[in-house]
């Protein structure tokens, strides 16, 4: 990548940042009453600013959210996602889709549609303390991750995701340390439009240029190592 398009990279980021800064300031209030979807809006930000950690142990309890998930945040199986140390508001996003049905899951949205926009915020900001599992990847990254892909518009992973898969920002998610199986299904569900809660399909048109094996190759760098016994 040269740095022309490094710079460029940075530029984008920059006026991404500034973009979602205005629109933030610019939108109509929403309250604990609207069920149509998450809205990047600065009533939404303040909601999630206002995660309550204790309160989130006490409901991450009450709703048995280690059944799935494990106690700390990180599930027994491969094919669940571990959320610990998730960054909180896209965690937060994800239970507001599940309980507007945008994102499609039986079991997650018995228990959200229980609760409300506060209960979110409280239980993200309670998965974001805990410690996530130890990425598996001992090896150079793969040049997806470093590099990108200039020719099929690929941007690296890192510009996004971080250095480390730690995620970044306010909408892009931790990668490091994710269940191995839930990766994969997660790029595939993305490629092939079974999920569209991703903000302008992004992870969409990343995830429908690569092969299965570029998938495989950034699932088991970024992912947990598997199960014992699930391989």
């Amino acid at each position: 990548m040269t740095n022309s398009f490094a710079d460029h990279l940075q530029t984008l980021g920059r006026r991404g940042a500034l973009l979602l800064g205005i629109a933030l300031l610019s939108a109509p209030a929403l309250t604990a009453a609207d069920d149509d979807g998450f809205v990047w809006n600065r009533a939404m930000l303040d909601i999630i600013e206002s995660g309550d950690v204790e309160r989130g142990r006490q409901i991450a309890e009450d709703k048995r959210c280690s059944k799935c998930h494990g106690d700390l945040g990180i599930p027994e199986d491969d094919e669940t996602p571990s959320i610990a140390g998730q960054v909180a508001a896209y965690q937060f996003k994800q239970l507001v889709d599940y309980k507007a049905k945008v994102r499609d899951a039986r079991s997650m949205y018995k228990v959200a549609r229980r609760l409300e926009l506060q209960d979110f915020a409280d239980l993200a900001a309670y998965f974001a303390t805990l410690e996530p599992e130890p990425p598996e990847g001992k090896t150079a990254p793969p040049l997806l991750v470093t590099q990108g892909d200039t020719d099929r518009l690929l941007l690296p992973c890192n510009v996004c995701h971080g250095e480390q898969g730690e995620g970044m920002g306010l909408q892009v998610p931790a990668l490091s340390g994710q269940k191995i199986d839930h990766f994969i299904e997660t790029m595939v569900a993305y490629r092939d439009g079974e999920r569209a809660n991703d903000d302008f399909g992004r992870m969409r048109f990343i995830a429908s240029q690569l092969s299965e094996e570029e998938i495989t190759t950034l699932a088991a760098y970024y992912a947990a190592a598997p199960v014992p016994g699930d391989e």
